[in-house]
């Protein structure tokens, strides 16, 4: 488990985890009933609160991306290869709208913001 905290960010730090988790989730980066480490451990590694963490961790559980078992700690949920497609894309819809609207009220074509991703990819 990789996580990169941005402390100037505009996004706050339990969602900057969050993020990066789901997306290691949802990439199979981590694996179906892999344990996470304990609350206090990622705290103390990112330097943050107790409260932050728990509260990526309360939001991914929501998602269903992870799950608590009482007295042995938070394990990552087992989703099959259809149900990790499914959040993918669903993950990406919002972000793929505003960006098709932001290039068509910049005047670009389908084919100029096409041929922009792939020189960024």
């Amino acid at each position: 488990m990789k996580l990169l905290i941005l402390p100037d960010s505009a996004t706050p730090i339990y969602q900057q985890i969050f993020e990066q988790l789901a997306a290691q989730i949802l990439s199979g980066e981590l694996e179906g009933g892999a344990p996470l480490p304990p609350i206090r451990s990622v705290s103390k590694q990112l330097g943050t609160s107790v409260i932050t963490v728990r509260s990526a961790w309360d939001a991914l559980e929501a998602e269903g991306l992870i799950e608590t078992r009482p007295g042995s700690g938070c394990y990552v949920a087992r989703l099959t290869g259809e149900e990790r497609a499914l959040r993918r894309e669903s993950a990406l819809t919002e972000p793929t709208e505003q960006l098709i609207e932001a290039a068509k009220a910049l005047g670009l074509s389908a084919e100029e913001l096409c041929e922009r991703i792939r020189r960024r990819w």
